[in-house]
């Protein structure tokens, strides 16, 4: 019997569970690609390229999709069952939440493992990948703009020309570079042979020239050199940082926990600084702990329904994980000002809802709900005092 229930369970809420985060994910997905859209178009982003987009942004996503997917795919599940009667049935054969229990709790452990894997391994690779692939378009994107025998401006405040461009290996010959960023200094410089390359390593585009000279005007005089070797540091247009977030610095979505973690015990770390990378740490552990206590909270929240009263467990759900996210939100901003120590105010928010899932799962359990009987009906009279309600009961 219980390994029957703990499969009908599993997938029950596992249905809801895919279908609601394809849905998140989705919505959270456009509302990030929004920002990119002008750097997508400008670089003319292929396919492949879009398609490995795709895949590198998803992390950053799924830490938050995968707790709210999780909580609303238990809602659900258990919602329909209530509808159904089959509830009701369970109860009558003995079977009550301390047996539906353990296969929620099961549930909701692979789901926090998932959001814990995201958080720790798949997000910081994601970030680091996303900024190599926009870095490797810049690249790509100024050797297209340097064509033989055309000047080139897609670089600000540098002009490039190249008498001839091998095909097959990219290298420049006959180069001629106009290097305006500083006003007062400009510099010019001719050589035979040049190419570009680019470190996503160490998020750096740089110009090698060959047999050359340089010439730089120092007010009413002019100093020429030459150099066998030369290299030229190139200022990008774009995107020195994509969506506010930087191509030249990791930051600290890219980086690990042992990262975050030494560089905020770092003297010469700046002490705001410091702040940032321990919020970023604990966030990236409180939300798998914070994932396993609201897919728990779910089942208590819709057992207590009834087949003739109307489901507010969908809302109330959606309720509650706004309500989690706007305290974490709130701890997160109380601990850049350094008001209490950065590990209790980032853990406040599942201590919080941790106590409220034990008060709420032991009234279900003893079948003493006062407090959920006065919120459904709350819930149900205020539906019931919305226009479109209204609109829909008028013959």
């Amino acid at each position: 019997m219980p390994l029957l229930l703990f499969t009908y369970l599993a997938t029950e809420i596992l249905a809801p569970f895919f279908a609601s985060l394809i849905i998140l994910n989705a919505v959270l997905f456009l509302g990030r690609l929004i920002p990119l859209l002008d750097i997508i178009f400008d670089f003319g982003v292929g396919a492949g390229d879009f398609t490995r987009l795709c895949a590198y942004l998803m992390p950053n996503l799924l830490l938050f999709s995968i707790p709210m997917a999780s909580m609303m795919g238990t809602i659900i599940a258990i919602t329909r069952m209530v509808n159904d009667n089959e509830v009701m049935a369970l109860k009558a054969n003995g079977v009550g939440l301390s047996r539906m229990l353990p296969a929620v709790g099961l549930i909701a452990l692979c789901t926090a493992a998932l959001t814990l894997f995201t958080a720790v391994f798949l997000m910081p690779q994601g970030t680091i990948a996303s900024k190599k692939l926009f870095f490797q378009l810049a690249k790509e994107r100024i050797d297209r703009g340097v064509q033989e025998k055309h000047f080139s401006e897609g670089i600000k405040e540098v002009v490039l020309y190249a008498d001839h461009v091998d095909p097959r290996t990219g290298a420049w010959a006959g180069v001629y570079v106009s290097d305006l960023r500083d006003a007062k200094t400009p510099v010019t410089v001719m050589a035979k042979s040049g190419s570009l390359t680019a470190d996503a390593a160490t998020m750096q585009i740089t110009l090698r020239l060959g047999d050359g000279s340089l010439h730089r005007a120092l007010g009413p005089k002019t100093q020429t050199m030459h150099f066998r070797s030369y290299t030229l540091s190139l200022p990008m247009q774009a995107p020195v940082a994509v969506a506010g977030d930087s191509l030249t610095r990791v930051g600290k979505n890219g980086m690990s926990l042992r990262q975050l973690q030494a560089e905020a015990v770092k003297p010469a770390t700046p002490k705001p600084d410091r702040a940032g990378y321990l919020i970023e740490f604990h966030q990236r552990l409180v939300l798998p702990v914070g994932c396993l206590i609201l897919t728990i909270l779910g089942l208590p929240l819709t057992l207590v329904g009834r087949p003739a009263h109307r489901s507010i467990g969908v809302p109330l759900g959606l309720l509650i994980f706004i309500l989690y996210y706007v305290l974490l939100t709130a701890a997160k901003g109380f601990a850049e000002e350094g008001l209490l120590p950065i590990g209790v105010l980032m853990w406040l928010p599942n201590l919080l809802f941790a106590t409220l899932t034990f008060f709420f799962v032991r009234q279900v359990a003893n079948e003493t709900t006062p407090f959920f009987d006065r919120l459904y009906e709350a819930g149900t009279a205020l539906i019931d005092r919305l226009p479109w309600r209204r609109l829909k009961a008028a013959p």
